[in-house]
């Protein structure tokens, strides 16, 4: 079974084009020298650094802090998920200053999920939905295509909107239904990239993103010798859930929506 996952934890990345090395040396001076220091994992890739930490004090900001101000051309972001407050965070540090910061409330256990992966580990199906009216709103993925849907359950009427785009682009009921272009409202859009945002956030990464972060993970794929997809599950997902998974966290009412899903992209050209 896969182990819990920890109360306090924090991921750290480093990107920009300047001293990466430098950066990474003066980070490790900084941290043997703090008493206060836990242990971290470090991943290096080009253009990339990351730091992943499992905490009990707090997030080591001072070091980073300090060394982001002898390399103001890199760019530090720290994002943190603490369960035992019921918070998660972000920060943006650049040049020793604090320029972004956010904490909101840690409410996954609202986010219903459901997780399929193959054989080896690697992504089949993946949904998160959250009850809106007398329905489901979400986001659904597979290693090829991903899609936003709202289905209203008095009607069973099923909409989607492929490549998770801001228009309905088919509509169905029962079954049957066809093609839809219409646009989706606008705090309707807003709640289901929500939704698509915090479960991404967690356990997936995209080819077609070439952000700093998915340098790294583009690594750890090599280093396992991996396939790269469309969307790919996060390494440290992949490992921790193994191969030939159904993972499953749905509230009541919600549990045949990953069949309804697939089925109904199944059929879309």
């Amino acid at each position: 079974m896969p182990r819990g996952r920890a109360e306090f934890t924090a991921v750290i990345r480093i990107a920009g084009p300047g001293r990466l090395q430098d950066f990474r040396e003066r980070v490790r001076w900084l941290m043997v020298r703090d008493i206060e220091a836990e242990t971290y994992v470090e991943l290096h890739a080009e253009h990339a650094l990351e730091y992943r930490f499992e905490l009990e004090k707090g997030i080591p900001f001072p070091a980073f802090t300090a060394a982001s101000s002898e390399f103001p051309e890199l760019r530090v972001e720290a994002e943190w998920r603490n369960a035992a407050q019921g918070v998660r965070g972000r920060a943006v540090i650049e040049n020793g200053r604090l320029i972004d910061q956010e904490s909101v409330p840690l409410d996954d256990e609202l986010l219903g999920i459901a997780l399929e992966t193959g054989a080896q580990g690697e992504l089949r199906f993946g949904l998160a939905c959250a009850r809106q009216a007398e329905g489901w709103i979400g986001y659904s993925v597979s290693e090829a295509r991903h899609a936003y849907f709202r289905l209203d359950e008095p009607s069973r009427e099923l909409r989607i909107a492929e490549d998770a785009g801001e228009r309905w682009t088919a509509c169905l009921r029962e079954g049957h239904g066809g093609a839809l272009d219409e646009p989706i409202d606008g705090a309707l859009l807003e709640e289901l990239e929500t939704i698509a945002f915090r479960f991404a956030a967690d356990w997936l990464w995209y080819d077609e993103d070439r952000a700093p972060e998915t340098a790294i993970e583009r690594k750890r794929y090599a280093d396992h010798a991996w396939r790269v997809a469309g969307a790919n599950l996060r390494t440290e997902q992949r490992l921790r859930v193994g191969g030939g998974q159904h993972i499953g966290r749905l509230p009541s009412g919600a549990e045949g929506l990953p069949g309804l899903l697939r089925a109904a992209l199944e059929r879309r050209p």
